[in-house]
């Protein structure tokens, strides 16, 4: 009987279905499972352990098992409160952790790895984690999830010059030519790491995002007699430029008509987005709090129409990689997509509307036409955008790749040994 293959998938801020936030490690993880595969997710108790296990204590890391996947959080002391030095601080600790547990197999909690994923939510991560494969002479896989420190640049935080961006390139670079693979995100961000680092095209596979999409079609509310509710789920941060959304609200709003916003979700920018709802007098908007994975469908089948909305900056010629999307086309929706992306999801899919970045007044014309047209009409756009996800992004295809990649990255270093 052949040996499951062992692996590590290394990222600080992976995270359960119990709780809000994407899932992608642990939907790929659990299907990996049946594909050969013995897994263990490591991750900082700063993101959230099971309401199951002791979280209180001082021990340095937690095991438990979720779906089969084996998990391992290591203990955060350090609590960030925004983009700032805590956060910095909070990475660092987590790689500090992860490299001195990580020689011990986490004390015992993971078995000796085959195969070692690491993935970039901070380069922290992915640098530990090729030491670790270096540790144990396994192959290393790179997950490539924002190109860092190019979104530093492309969201105006720093120059290219910036002596920051300048070391953080030097250690991309040292990275990606370091991987046995690179596995990224965004449909285009091949073209970045092969110009910077001098790699093969081969060497970097696309592994998108996806989705679970059942056979039955999602039912829900439609207009009827109630108002049309647009909803955005997700963050609220700088990124996500959920003002515009709050202004296209209030146009509306003086239009006398009955569209009605719901924002579900948290985040660093929420309090200062309720405040400013409250100075523009919006009552037709309404802001809820975040909810568990395990919920998402539900909320989303709830709404008449889904939004989603894109900074305007060049970074996005690589694609984007949003959660919420395939989330939304998921749940049979229209989507209005503001936002100026390579691969645009939407289009392709023909499931809704895409308006221009920072247009609100596009964006509340593109609402108003979505509410007038036909009911009809809004359930065939939701039900191509259903067909797609389903052909391109269900998670069982997309994990068929990822154990694809690990399968050939194992064999390639077997072969290189005898």
């Amino acid at each position: 009987m052949t040996r499951e293959r062992s692996v590590w998938i290394l990222n600080h801020y992976a995270n359960i279905p119990e709780h809000p936030a994407p899932t992608r490690h642990h939907d790929l993880a659990r299907r990996l499972l049946d594909r050969g595969f013995a897994v263990t997710v490591v991750a900082s108790s700063f993101s959230r352990v099971p309401s199951a296990l002791p979280v209180a204590g001082t021990e340095r890391l937690i095991g438990g098992d979720v779906d089969g996947v084996r998990w391992v959080w290591l203990r955060s002391n350090s609590q960030t409160r925004g983009n700032d030095a805590t956060r910095v601080r909070n990475m660092l600790e987590f790689a500090v952790r992860l490299g001195r547990d990580g020689r011990s197999c986490f004390r015992g909690e993971a078995p000796r790895p085959d195969v070692i994923v690491g993935s970039s939510p901070h380069l922290f991560t992915a640098l530990v984690g090729w030491r670790l494969a270096r540790r144990f002479r396994v192959p290393f896989v790179m997950e490539v999830r924002d190109l860092w420190p190019e979104t530093f640049v492309g969201f105006g935080f720093w120059s290219a010059r910036h002596p920051i961006v300048r070391v953080l390139r030097r250690l991309e670079r040292f990275l990606y030519r370091r991987a046995d693979r690179i596995v990224v995100l965004m449909p285009e961000a091949w073209r970045y790491i092969t110009r910077l680092a001098g790699v093969a095209e081969e060497k970097v596979v696309w592994i998108p995002n996806g989705a679970c999409v059942g056979a039955d079609e999602i039912g829900g509310a439609d207009s009827g007699p109630r108002p049309f509710t647009v909803l955005y789920m997700g963050a609220h941060g700088r990124a996500n430029v959920l003002d515009d959304l709050l202004t296209a609200a209030r146009l509306l709003q003086d239009r006398g008509s009955d569209v009605r916003f719901e924002l579900v979700g948290g985040g660093k920018e929420k309090e200062r987005l309720l405040e400013r709802a409250r100075g523009l007098a919006l009552r037709n908007l309404e802001f809820r709090d975040p909810v568990p994975r395990t919920e998402v469908e539900a909320t989303l089948s709830q709404a008449d129409a889904l939004v989603a909305l894109l900074e305007d900056t060049p970074l996005y010629q690589y694609g984007i990689s949003l959660n919420k999307l395939f989330d939304y086309m998921a749940a049979g929706k229209p989507v209005v997509l503001a936002g100026n992306a390579a691969h645009n999801y939407v289009e392709l899919a023909g499931c809704g509307v895409t308006v221009p970045p920072r247009d609100p007044e596009a964006l509340a014309r593109a609402i108003a036409d979505l509410a007038a047209m036909p009911g009809e009409a809004r359930r065939t756009m939701g039900a191509r955008g259903r067909a797609y996800v389903r052909e391109h992004h269900d998670w069982d295809l997309l994990a068929d790749r990822l154990a694809g990649v690990l399968n050939g990255v194992c064999d390639a270093r077997r072969r290189e040994s005898t």
